[in-house]
C-alpha cells in the first residue's frame, strides 16, 4: 500500500449487502428468464453461460465455476441434454472423461436471453450515471481480482 493511501474498512454492512444484491439479482434473473419464453432454468443459464465462454469442459470443471455439487449438476445437464441444448461426448484424450459441448439449438435462445439479461441489468442499473457504471465496473473488476490473487 503506498503512503499517504488509506485502506478500506469494511463492516457488516458490506456483507451483507452483497449477500443481498445477490440475492436479489438470483430472483431478478428467475423472473427474466421466466418471462423470455426459453424455458431456461437459472442453473441451465449457469451452466450455458460457462459453455459459452469455453466449450468442451468437463462436468467437474462446471460444477467448480457454477459451484453446484456434481450430481445435481448431473441431473441439470441431463435435461438440457433431453432438450438437445448440449450434448456429452468422450474426450479424445482420455476416453473416461466426458465433455459438454453447446448444440446448434442454443442460437434460437442465444437473443432471448441476452434480452433477459439486459432487461434486468436495466432494471438494476436504474439511475446509474455512464460514469458511476464505469466506476462500479472498476471497483467490482479491482475486487474479482483481489479474491483471484488471495485464492493463489
Amino acid at each position: 500500500m503506498s503512503a499517504g493511501k488509506a485502506k478500506a474498512s469494511p463492516d457488516q454492512d458490506f456483507g451483507w449487502l452483497h449477500r443481498d444484491v445477490y440475492r436479489l439479482f438470483q430472483r431478478a434473473w428467475d423472473r427474466h428468464l421466466q418471462a423470455s419464453g426459453t424455458g431456461i432454468t437459472v442453473p441451465q443459464s449457469r451452466v450455458l453461460a460457462e459453455l459459452r465462454q469455453r466449450d468442451g469442459l468437463t462436468q467437474t470443471e462446471i460444477a467448480d465455476l457454477v459451484m453446484m455439487e456434481k450430481a445435481p449438476l448431473g441431473r441439470v445437464i441431463d435435461r438440457m441434454e433431453e432438450v438437445g441444448l448440449v450434448i456429452r461426448r468422450a474426450d479424445p484424450a482420455d476416453r473416461r472423461v466426458r465433455r459438454v459441448y453447446l448444440t446448434d439449438a442454443i442460437d434460437r435462445l442465444y437473443d432471448p436471453l441476452w434480452g433477459a439479461a439486459f432487461a434486468m441489468f436495466d432494471v438494476a442499473l436504474e439511475g446509474f450515471t455512464p460514469e458511476e457504471y464505469a466506476a462500479l465496473l472498476a471497483m467490482l473488476r479491482r475486487i474479482k481480482e483481489n479474491l483471484e490473487a488471495a485464492e493463489q
